[in-house]
C-alpha cells in the first residue's frame, strides 16, 4: 500500500483551503504564507532517525530514500524550501508516526491528500 504525507508551515492565516496549498506545491507554484523550512535539518533528522536512509540523485532530482531491514517498507522524501513530501510504500504506522514527529519540530504538521485532512499539532 502505499501512502503519501505532506509537510508545511504556515506563517500567517491563509484563506486557501489546504487541498489547495497542496496542489500548488505539487505542481511547483509558490504560495503566500508559507514558512520556508531548515531543510538541511529536517533531511538530517529523517536520515538519523531512519537507519540505512540516504540521499541520492535521481537525474537531477534529489531525494533521501529509506528501506527498512525487512526489504518491504520504504519512503522517498522529496522537497522543496517550503514543504517535504514522503511518499511512503508498505510503511508501518509507527514509522509514519515518526515522520510526523519529525516534521512537528519544525511546525509542520502533515496532510493526508488521500482525506483531504490537514491535521493539527499536539500541543
Amino acid at each position: 500500500m502505499s501512502y503519501e504525507l505532506i509537510f508545511w508551515r504556515q506563517t500567517t492565516m491563509m484563506s486557501q483551503s489546504s487541498k489547495s496549498i497542496y496542489d500548488c506545491l505539487k505542481a511547483g507554484q509558490p504560495v503566500d504564507g508559507l514558512g520556508e523550512l531548515p531543510i538541511e535539518e529536517f533531511l538530517s533528522r529523517v536520515i538519523d532517525n531512519f537507519d540505512g536512509a540516504q540521499r541520492q540523485m535521481q537525474g537531477s532530482k534529489e531525494s533521501v530514500i529509506w528501506h527498512s531491514p525487512n526489504g518491504e517498507d520504504s519512503f522517498e522524501v522529496n522537497w522543496s524550501n517550503w514543504h517535504v513530501r514522503v511518499d511512503c510504500h508498505h510503511v508501518q504506522l509507527t514509522d509514519m508516526n515518526r515522520l510526523v514527529e519529525i516534521a512537528a519540530l519544525f511546525g509542520c504538521p502533515p496532510y493526508d491528500p488521500k482525506t483531504g485532512e490537514r491535521f493539527r499539532l499536539p500541543r
